[in-house]
C-alpha cells in the first residue's frame, strides 16, 4: 500500500499533547509506502516553530530529511498549477492551498491514501487512515 502523510498526522506524532497523538502513534503499520512533499514538511515546522517547539521542529526536519521511509516529494511547477486549481475548488470548504498542492501530488503519484486527521483530504475524495 501507498500513502500520502499530511501535516496535521505529523504534528500529531511530534506533539505528545495533541488529541490525535496516541491514535498517529498507532496507526502506521508495516508494509506501507510512505509519500509527503516539501510544503508539508515546511507547514510542520513552521507550525511547531509558531508554537514555540523549535527544537522539535529542528528535530522533525532531520528525521525527515534523513528518513529511508518516507520519500519527499519536491512539488514542480505543474503539481503547483494543479495545486492553485484545486485551491479555487477545494478552498471554499476549507482546504488550504498546502492541502491543494498534496492532493495534486497524491493524484500525479497515483495516491488514494493519507494519514492526516484533516477532513479535507475525505472532501476531495481521498481516504483517511488512521
Amino acid at each position: 500500500m501507498t500513502a500520502f502523510v499530511d501535516t496535521s498526522f505529523y504534528i500529531a506524532r511530534v506533539m505528545p499533547r495533541d488529541q490525535w497523538h496516541e491514535e498517529a502513534l498507532r496507526a502506521v503499520r508495516p508494509g506501507i509506502t510512505f509519500f509527503t512533499s516539501a510544503f508539508v514538511v515546511n507547514e510542520t515546522i513552521s507550525l511547531l516553530q509558531a508554537r514555540g517547539f523549535f527544537s522539535a521542529a529542528i528535530s522533525f526536519l532531520r528525521e525527515a530529511r534523513l528518513s529511508q521511509d518516507v520519500s519527499i516529494v519536491y512539488p514542480d511547477a505543474v503539481m503547483q498549477s494543479e495545486g492553485w486549481d484545486l485551491f479555487a475548488r477545494w478552498g471554499p470548504a476549507g482546504a488550504n492551498a498546502i492541502d491543494c498542492v498534496s492532493f495534486a501530488v497524491m493524484r500525479k503519484l497515483a495516491i488514494r491514501k493519507a494519514f492526516t486527521f484533516d477532513e479535507h483530504f475525505r472532501t476531495a475524495g481521498f481516504e483517511i487512515l488512521r
